[in-house]
């Protein structure tokens, strides 16, 4: 019985082992990985519900001829993409679409608030508002008139004749509270307030309506203190991204064209057709009670139901649901840094305000860490007097004596003496740097000047001129902004473009290959501004929003999948795929849970599971001899020479495909930025 209970047992484990139980056999190749593509571009798809929810519109009926407030749902969806597929903004612009790794494809949900969710939304409106005067714009908008040196006249004894309705009182109510009513209350539709949602607001067309406008007034600005939320110019149509403590993510943005009309637009200007001055008619939308008026403006005979389509697609898709990052996530591929210090370089003006009014170091890194969780941030501050070399580098920057001691054998004249300064320290930084070290510099130049440029450039994240890799960061203080802009808030901005982002006002369409920004046929995209984001040029906000980390976290993921893919293939080439086949497939089942926390809108989560995946795999590599070295952009540079090279981005405009990435602010929203 014994002999014949061994022979079973024998016999057991033998159809178990050719059934495919048992241990399994240690990997040596590459074939059974399904996530990771060594060699390889891949994209991480996602199927992405997206909530468009009408307060205050009606829908037509089939076959109904729609009235000027009303939404045709048809045409309405013809003029939303299927997909949206990511690319790095400025790379993209040096003659190759660079692909993120980050496809999504949309599906959509229309909803239509009921009578209920309406009285009950309006109402709270009505009650947390604050009657307040009229804004200068507001009043600019009854006069629609200029005085002989050009400025909107906002004193008139009789409103204009034409506009439908002249604005007879002002309700301010809180944005970012209004915000969190909706996320709150989302549920009551059928929506959850952690997935993508529109709300397209119309008061007007009921008997309780009041004009009204939206601000937020919470934040001031970190180094002077201001309060740019008091401004008549921040006073808004939309808001979201914002997020309420230990109430998990909410991912809600209103866009309400019954409020003001939008400054931030220029919406008060009904009657011009071209309000920046670059020659081109501007496309903007008016108060909704425009629209179908018979009034020789802008809203004559206009429908409402293609410009909310349009406010959906080109402003809460493609600039703040799923946008193009405008540099590369990864700053070094395929090694990406353990370490990453903000080496900020101060340049002082001799009788400038002293460097502890204008920076606070410590907030810059603690408002930074969160767009690179998984690396170790440190932050040195040098100091260094704005005088001789440097500047005269710095006034070549401005096109100050340009004749005198500007480079004309550069192809960016004016920047290239700054910038080929900043390279030699930059070069000499690293120079410092322990062997083997794999820290990351972010070079960031801080000019404190006691001198007024020409210029009221903020700051510049530029690039390497070449390849569109991320470079240097600037920031700029000087007399004329004191009181208003220290360094701290500018520095966090551009450093967020350094790490990735781009602004809430410009961006890329991918089902159209068309880069875009604020002006022309898409200045109505600068309310992507009215978001809860450093990014934005609005002043309200100084910190990272909800869309900005749901980027930067989609980013991460993609750019860890993808960097492994490239380090399997670098050890593919040196003969070590046996060596490192086993790591490659548990790190293979690490993205596929990745994956799954993306499709959940876990983004941190994915990008936690993916970068621990990257991490398993370079440390093998290493272990195994696989040299895997960071792309160092500023090894070989020399420069750029008038016959060979592209002017930069970050100071030029250039051709993607036939458009046009507008990285920095053009002239219109300078004004804005620094208007009333």
């Amino acid at each position: 019985m014994k002999q014949r209970a061994l022979l079973l047992t024998a016999l057991s484990l033998s159809l178990l082992s050719a059934c495919g139980g048992g241990t399994p056999p240690t990997p040596t190749d590459y074939s059974s990985l399904k996530q990771i593509k060594p060699g390889e571009d891949t994209k991480i798809e996602t199927n992405l519900k997206v909530n468009v929810v009408f307060v205050g519109y009606r829908q037509s009926a089939p076959g109904q001829v729609t009235t000027a407030r009303q939404v045709d749902l048809q045409d309405f969806r013809a003029t939303l993409p299927s997909t949206y597929d990511t690319i790095a903004r400025i790379p993209s612009a040096y003659g190759r679409t660079e692909y993120t790794g980050n496809k999504f494809n949309y599906s959509y949900n229309y909803v239509f608030a009921d009578q209920a969710f309406e009285n009950d939304f309006f109402q709270y409106l009505s009650a947390t508002g604050q009657e307040k005067p009229l804004t200068t714009f507001q009043k600019a908008y009854n006069c629609q008139a200029l005085d002989e040196d050009g400025n909107y006249v906002d004193d008139c004894e009789t409103p204009s004749n034409l506009i439908t309705r002249p604005i007879t009182s002002n309700l301010e109510i809180d944005a970012p509270s209004t915000e969190n009513w909706l996320a709150d209350n989302a549920s009551r539709l059928g929506i959850k307030k952690d997935e993508y949602t529109v709300f397209l607001v119309n008061w007007y067309d009921r008997p309780d309506f009041k004009f009204h406008s939206y601000t937020k007034t919470s934040e001031a600005e970190t180094d002077t203190g201001f309060r740019f939320g008091d401004r008549a110019s921040r006073r808004m149509i939309a808001w979201g991204g914002g997020y309420q403590k230990d109430k998990g993510p909410q991912r809600v943005w209103f866009y309400d064209l019954s409020a003001n009309p939008d400054p931030w637009t220029k919406a008060y200007d009904v009657v011009n057709r071209d309000v920046d001055g670059d020659g081109r008619e501007d496309v903007r939308m008016p108060p909704v009670w425009e629209y179908g008026t018979r009034k020789n403006n802008l809203g004559n005979t206009r429908q409402v139901s293609p410009d909310l389509a349009k406010t959906v697609r080109y402003t809460a898709l493609n600039l703040l649901f799923t946008p193009s990052p405008i540099y590369r996530a990864e700053l070094t591929p395929p090694e990406l840094p353990d370490e990453i210090e903000l080496r900020l370089n101060v340049d002082q003006g001799a009788e400038a305000a002293a460097v502890e009014d204008v920076l606070k170091p410590e907030l810059v890194q603690e408002r930074v860490k969160i767009l690179q969780p998984f690396a170790k941030l440190s932050t040195s501050v040098d100091r260094a007097p704005l005088e001789g070399n440097l500047r005269d580098a710095y006034n070549c920057f401005f096109v100050i004596e340009a004749e005198d001691i500007c480079s004309p054998e550069y192809a960016d004249l004016f920047g290239e003496p700054l910038f080929q300064y900043n390279l030699r320290d930059l070069r000499s930084d690293y120079a410092g740097l322990p062997a083997g070290s794999n820290k990351y510099i972010v070079p960031t130049y801080l000019f404190n000047d006691d001198v007024e440029p020409e210029s009221g450039l903020l700051g510049i994240a530029y690039d390497d001129g070449e390849t569109g890799t991320q470079s240097f960061v600037y920031s700029f203080t000087s007399p004329g902004l004191a009181g208003l802009y220290g360094l701290t808030d500018t520095t966090v901005h551009e450093i967020g473009h350094h790490f990735s982002l781009s602004h809430p006002h410009d961006g890329y369409d991918s089902e159209q290959d068309l880069s875009y920004g604020a002006s022309g046929p898409f200045l109505f995209v600068n309310s992507g501004d009215q978001s809860a984001s450093v990014m934005s040029y609005i002043d309200l906000t100084f910190s990272f929003g909800q869309f900005n980390l749901d980027s930067q976290y989609r980013y991460l993921t993609a750019a860890y999948l993808n960097n492994t893919g490239a380090i399997l293939e670098i050890a593919r080439r040196a003969g070590k795929v046996a060596q490192l086949a086993p790591t490659a497939v548990s790190a293979d089942n690490l993205f596929a849970q990745a994956q799954a926390e993306y499709d959940a809108m876990n983004y941190y989560r994915a990008a936690e599971l993916g970068h621990q995946a990257y991490r398993s795999v370079l440390d093998a590599a290493r272990s195994n001899g696989v040299e895997v070295e960071g792309y160092k952009w500023y090894q070989n540079l020399s420069g750029l020479s008038k016959s060979n090279a592209k002017p930069r981005v970050a100071n030029n405009l250039l051709p993607h495909q036939g458009a046009v990435i507008f990285p920095e602010e053009t002239p219109f929203q300078r004004s804005l930025r620094l208007s009333q």
